[in-house]
């Protein structure tokens, strides 16, 4: 297997980060991605509404996964694939039965930007379908370099998502830097979101709802940002492990 510089910069990347490296091809995409397989992250789902992929989803259990609350604005009839690189065959797909936003969820601010969906029937473990490794709750501490994967746009102005799966690397961004870039547009970054960015990299529409993630356990889940790949403006995300409680909660709650 062939690799360009770019491509192959970010394989070895990849391998750095603890992720599995099944990989057979890797193509070159703006936003500075590359194709993978879904071994490589297979805790990663496609949350579609009505058929149409909307955003990504991680799996936590084998019934509950976690994405953006911005993701699951309205009682429509979504679904989740795991288990495959494409959004439209392959793998397992289950609806979602339950959508919990949290309470404090502000969609104007996209404070508390997170939610947790029930599917009506459990995904099978294995292989290509395996459970997200979740942060220590209020751990405080992130990696310098970690991966985000999906199956958004490759570029802000493109007028579809992707079939394919994607990834790249993006490193954490210093949050008061963060802070500052994002006060000229009186935007709140706050201590439950982290940042992160790279030269050329970043996620874009669709890609929301996706974690942010080291050898296998998530950090952030994909938020906002200004643009794509934008240098003046990282991609935000939410910060999981200030959420660690409140999903144990819930998933206690819901259990008995």
């Amino acid at each position: 297997m062939m690799l360009n510089p770019h491509a192959l910069a970010i394989y070895l990347l990849l391998l750095l980060c603890g992720q599995r490296t099944w990989a057979t091809s890797l193509k070159d995409r703006i936003v500075g991605g590359v194709e993978i397989p879904i071994q490589m992250t297979p805790w990663l789902a496609s949350l579609s509404v009505q058929g149409n992929h909307s955003c990504g989803s991680a799996l936590i259990t084998p019934r509950w996964l976690v994405t953006a609350a911005h993701c699951v604005p309205y009682p429509e009839r979504y679904s989740v694939r795991a288990g495959s690189s494409s959004v439209r065959e392959g793998g397992q797909q289950r609806a979602v039965a339950k959508i919990l936003v949290h309470p404090g969820f502000n969609p104007r601010t996209l404070v508390h930007d997170i939610a947790l969906l029930q599917t009506r029937e459990p995904f099978k473990l294995g292989g290509n379908v395996q459970l997200i490794k979740l942060p220590l709750p209020g751990l405080s501490a992130l990696p310098k370099t970690l991966l985000v994967a999906g199956w958004g746009t490759v570029h802000a102005k493109a007028n579809a998502t992707e079939t394919r799966l994607r990834g790249t690397l993006v490193q954490t961004i210093d949050q008061r830097r963060c802070r500052r870039l994002y006060g000229v547009w009186r935007r709140p970054i706050t201590d439950n979101m982290l940042c992160a960015a790279a030269a050329g990299r970043d996620h874009c529409y669709g890609d929301s709802g996706s974690p942010l993630v080291h050898q296998g356990s998530s950090y952030g889940i994909v938020s906002f940002a200004y643009g794509c790949a934008d240098p003046r403006f990282p991609g935000v995300y939410t910060r999981l492990a200030n959420y660690v409680s409140w999903i144990f909660g819930v998933l206690k709650s819901e259990a008995n």
